[in-house]
């Protein structure tokens, strides 16, 4: 059996074991919406909104020494919110900071300081908790560089728990063996990706996100129905030119991410840092996979092991399969079923 394929079964059963849980539903980033909001000097309301079901998730913050609860949060139905109010005996500065021990990716964060423009930041986790430097939130501050970082993190931790997008680009290297052919394939998706995320995060694009995530599932199932045709001797325009398909699907693959960054709203502030190094940190999250299957498919050649040879397609099947599994999970999604 081919070597190549029977290494692929064994990368592919490991993803599907570690990543199949993320790709139950549609993308997320697992960053939900809060407020900050300074209600008179000194007094202080934190909102975090999250869908019911992620309340429990919202645990109590921890405040700088000069600051107090004014009494238990409070949860509020329908578009949820659980409300922390808390007094502080001088008014928070830009040395202060909150520490969130909320188990969640992320918050995108709005700060309004008394008759001041609300400002709103994205806020990586760090560790266990989500914290928040309250210097980035006054007026003209915040260090570039440290929003290029959480951005940059958040695509490359997005892309890395996408199943359906990671065995897209293993197909695509089933189907592409030649190096330098294989680069100007991923090339092709990366560049229309990023076309599409650009245009979806402007505005210029806008479509429901259930049609989406299953059209990704469902090029999945199109590049592994191709790889079997191939095998019979039928190959077509994807094996001729790999880069087309892979540049025709890589529009929709960008879709599938401007869904998740749309999902939490960009702050308006950080759009063009946002755009960038969160595609920036999808290449390397993609780059770093790819990476890794070759040198996994390199040390698993070294071991010299055999499987029959009507085994050659079964990474293919596994991975249609699942693909065709998660096209009509997300179709029955569309239809309200």
């Amino acid at each position: 059996m081919d070597k190549f394929r029977s290494g692929c079964l064994i990368l592919i059963v490991v993803l599907a074991g570690f990543l199949w849980p993320a790709v139950a539903a549609a993308h997320t980033l697992g960053v939900d919406k809060a407020e900050l909001i300074e209600r008179e000097p000194g007094s202080y309301e934190l909102i975090s909104k999250v869908p019911p079901r992620l309340a429990s998730l919202i645990t109590t913050p921890i405040l700088p020494q000069q600051c107090a609860f004014d009494g238990p949060p409070r949860g509020e139905r329908g578009a949820y919110q659980v409300r922390f109010k808390f007094t502080c005996a001088t008014p928070l500065t830009a040395d202060d900071q909150l520490i969130l021990p909320w188990k969640r990716e992320g918050a995108l964060l709005t700060v309004q300081w008394l008759d001041q423009t609300p400002l709103t930041k994205l806020v990586s986790r760090q560790g266990n908790a989500i914290i928040i430097e309250l210097e980035d939130y006054l007026a003209g501050s915040g260090s570039v560089l440290r929003a290029a970082s959480r951005y940059t993190k958040l695509g490359f931790e997005h892309i890395l728990e996408g199943l359906d997008h990671l065995l897209f680009v293993l197909a695509l290297m089933i189907v592409v063996r030649d190096g330098w052919r294989l680069v100007k394939t991923i090339t092709a998706f990366t560049v229309a990706h990023s076309i599409t995320l650009a245009l979806a995060t402007f505005g210029f694009v806008n479509l429901p996100s259930a049609p989406v995530e299953a059209s990704i599932a469902l090029s999945i199932v199109f590049l592994c129905v191709e790889i079997v045709h191939a095998s019979k001797g039928r190959k077509s325009l994807t094996y001729a030119y790999p880069w087309i398909v892979a540049f025709a699907f890589g529009l929709l693959h960008g879709l599938g991410f401007a869904g998740a960054l749309s999902e939490i709203g960009l702050p308006p502030n950080e759009i063009p840092i946002a755009l960038l190094f969160f595609n920036v940190g999808v290449e390397l999250g993609q780059l770093a996979f790819v990476f890794v299957v070759l040198v996994a498919l390199k040390l698993l050649a070294n071991l010299r092991f055999g499987l029959p040879s009507w085994a050659e397609l079964v990474p293919t099947y596994f991975i249609g399969t699942l693909a065709m599994y998660w096209t009509m999970e997300r179709a029955v999604a569309i239809v309200g079923l």
